[in-house]
């Protein structure tokens, strides 16, 4: 089969991205293209669209890394957290499905946002363990990108993990709301 050549890196990129599908690179070695964008009706269009600019390249698995590296040098990224940072949270009891508030509860009791996020203050205490650093942490379980809310990341962030000790450290009952 087919082995796409480096040179042809930015004319591929262009070519799909000119099809409506987004590519991006997600870190520093992958990257992915989607149809999300795509409305339904054009959808399988464009998969014959992929599927003809796929023949006419061949297979890039060699380049992967420089597809993302050129990629991030034309602005089409999404930032991904190390492997390192993601590793502490492989296994753990995924967090509530309930929103994070801003800050945890302040009550000598145990409320029913403590309960619904049991899971998230098990992954805070478990990060703290671990010594992953507050930003990961803060991205992973918290859902907030503290590159972009670095206030409400760190606030959410130490009044959650805070919570979290005094459940887990404290003679436990439940606060009457």
């Amino acid at each position: 089969m087919k082995q796409m050549r480096e040179e042809d890196i930015p004319a591929f990129v262009w070519e799909v991205a000119a099809t409506g599908c987004d590519i991006c690179s997600v870190g520093p070695g992958n990257y992915v293209m989607g149809d999300a964008d795509v409305p339904r009706g054009k959808r399988r269009g464009l998969y014959k669209k992929l599927d003809e600019i796929d023949a006419r390249y061949g297979r890039r698995d060699h380049l992967r890394y420089k597809i993302a590296a050129h990629l991030a040098s034309i602005g089409r990224y999404i930032d991904a957290p190390s492997p390192q940072a993601e590793a502490w949270s492989e296994g753990l009891i995924p967090t509530s499905d309930r929103g994070i508030d801003e800050e945890a509860p302040n009550l000598d009791g145990v409320t029913a946002y403590d309960v619904a996020h049991i899971p998230t203050y098990a992954a805070l205490l478990i990060a703290e363990a671990e010594g992953v650093d507050w930003c990961d942490v803060a991205r992973a379980t918290l859902s907030i990108d503290p590159d972009r809310e670095p206030d409400r990341a760190r606030r959410a962030w130490a009044s959650h993990l805070a919570r979290a000790r005094w459940l887990a450290t404290s003679d436990l009952r439940l606060c009457e709301q």
